[in-house]
């Protein structure tokens, strides 16, 4: 029978040390969920289940309600916190990128919108601003505004409000390490957000963002329709949801196509191209 122990004691021992180890990772990473891995010490980009480019409610494709109405009704109780468009008094459009940084469209976006010399407001997620802190920096030094998009990209309405505090604040700590500043913005996943959020993103002094005009890019149209969805919803002061980065499988070929075509067009009928602080008269950072 004493032969039996050792075998045991040394797997005893071994479970202690992961034990320690992953106690140690989870004061690190101040309290990351579990089964979500961060690793950003060495730089590599964070993964969810071993798949760097995945969102953690899953792809827009199939999670994103179409029309997210309700959000209409919540700006009307939460005005000091929420917005969703621009005056209709001027002839303003704010372009918006979502769930980037990413190395396929993001770079494709910046060439686009420096080439018309126009500025847009990108809503970042905190993983890969830490995957990709080059192309974030480049979105800051081009004159872009940016704005906090969580870390992982979860249906925030489904989990407690400690992991939406986690989300959000281990996003601002990655974008201040690489900008400089903790974004005012912020913009959540699928634009799911009810009383309970609003009401603790007023606390942390947060402007949520939403849209009034969805391109549909997330769908994986192609450019005519990008702009065709765009076009025939337009209104002063619309605040145009994009995306510059996405699930890994999805192909938004068709959205960079769209914006190099949408601007000169808009630009000739005499619109204004401006970030979402310029929109709304809100500081980019807090």
């Amino acid at each position: 029978m004493k032969r039996c122990y050792t075998p045991i004691i040394i797997a005893l021992s071994i479970l202690s040390a992961c034990s320690n180890a992953g106690q140690e990772q989870y004061t690190r990473t101040q309290n990351a969920p579990s089964g979500f891995e961060i690793q950003s010490a060495d730089g590599i980009e964070p993964s969810v289940a071993g798949n760097m480019n995945a969102l953690a409610g899953g792809s827009e494709t199939t999670e994103r309600v179409l029309r997210p109405i309700s959000n209409y009704e919540l700006q009307k109780k939460f005005p000091n916190i929420l917005v969703l468009r621009g005056s209709l008094q001027k002839n303003r459009i704010a372009l918006t990128f979502d769930d980037g940084p990413d190395r396929r469209f993001t770079p494709q976006v910046l060439d686009v919108l420096k080439k018309h010399n126009v500025k847009a407001t990108f809503f970042l997620m905190g993983s890969r601003v830490e995957g990709h802190p080059d192309i974030t920096r480049r979105i800051h030094q081009e004159g872009h505004s940016i704005g906090n998009h969580t870390y992982w990209h979860p249906k925030l309405w489904q989990e407690s409000i400690d992991r939406m505090r986690w989300e959000v604040t281990q996003t601002d700590a990655a974008i201040q390490k690489v900008v400089g500043y903790s974004p005012k913005l912020f913009r959540a996943p699928y634009g799911g957000v009810n009383d309970q959020l609003l009401t603790e993103f007023g606390k942390m002094n947060f402007s949520v963002i939403g849209w009034s005009v969805d391109s549909m890019d997330w769908t994986q149209i192609d450019s005519a329709t990008v702009q065709k969805n765009v076009l025939s919803n337009l209104h002063p002061g619309a605040v145009v949801l994009m995306h510059s980065g996405g699930h890994w499988t999805q192909d938004l070929s068709g959205m960079v196509q769209a914006v190099d075509a949408l601007i000169p067009r808009l630009k000739r009928e005499g619109a204004e191209f401006v970030t979402i602080p310029q929109m709304f008269n809100l500081p980019e950072r807090k």
